[in-house]
């Protein structure tokens, strides 16, 4: 208790441009700390629907009822997203005569591409702000710090009382500043890297679900050509 006493003390005593890079530092922390226990819940959930449903495909035997399970879902995630678009543009393209094979897979490819590129970048939104906060936050502290020392010695030479006593505390105020840069610094780093990992593994696995995807695709146009030759 005593050292936060004293660090709030350290703190009270600094220099106005010390304490207003102390407040932006605090302003980066809970910014930060906002959007690691949000993208961390939100990867979270996703990673487990990811799983879950990949599940079911596997072990599913009737896609339709599959579709069916997802049709009144509004937030689809990953590779329910990538599954009920692909159907839908399925559905459309068989409404509207188109067959041939070719055509119909570039179009479920495209349509899959998109549901990907819509799914990585909602989970990598704010994370450009978490990697701004890991570079620049040490920097923004060393300023503060340097600043602070500056002021201590300036200070120190209109008293002319060049003592450990008298230097240690304007030190101490200004090296408050870099440790609190730091304290913001490392946590976004740590995050970051963790959640681009995260990101990068789910979309391995998108993009691995829409390679099935487009063999089940395949193989179900294959069958009906080879149904449609077989009646004639």
């Amino acid at each position: 208790m005593q050292q936060e006493i004293s660090i709030l003390q350290l703190i009270m005593n600094a220099s106005i441009v010390v304490q207003a890079i102390i407040a932006l530092l605090l302003l980066f922390s809970v910014v930060s700390w906002a959007i690691i226990f949000g993208k961390w819940l939100s990867l979270s959930l996703a990673k487990n629907k990811t799983n879950s449903f990949l599940r079911q495909f596997h072990n599913s035997n009737s896609i339709s009822n599959l579709y069916s399970s997802l049709s009144g879902k509004e937030n689809k995630l990953c590779v329910e997203d990538l599954f009920f678009n692909g159907i839908n543009e399925y559905n459309k393209l068989s409404k509207q005569g188109i067959t041939q094979k070719d055509v119909v897979l570039d179009n479920i490819d495209r349509s899959l591409s998109a549901s990907i590129e819509s799914q990585i970048d909602k989970f990598e939104h704010n994370l450009s702000i978490l990697a701004t906060f890991g570079s620049v936050s040490p920097y923004i502290g060393l300023l503060g710090t340097v600043w602070g020392i500056m002021h201590a010695f300036i200070g120190l030479g209109a008293s002319g009382q060049a003592t450990l006593a008298t230097v240690a505390p304007g030190i101490a105020e200004a090296l408050v500043a870099t440790a609190i840069g730091l304290f913001v610094a490392i946590p976004a780093y740590i995050a970051f890297n963790k959640f681009t990992a995260d990101i990068s593994s789910l979309n391995n696995k998108m993009n691995k679900f829409g390679d099935e995807f487009l063999n089940l695709i395949n193989r179900r146009l294959t069958s009906t050509v080879a149904s449609n030759s077989d009646n004639m």
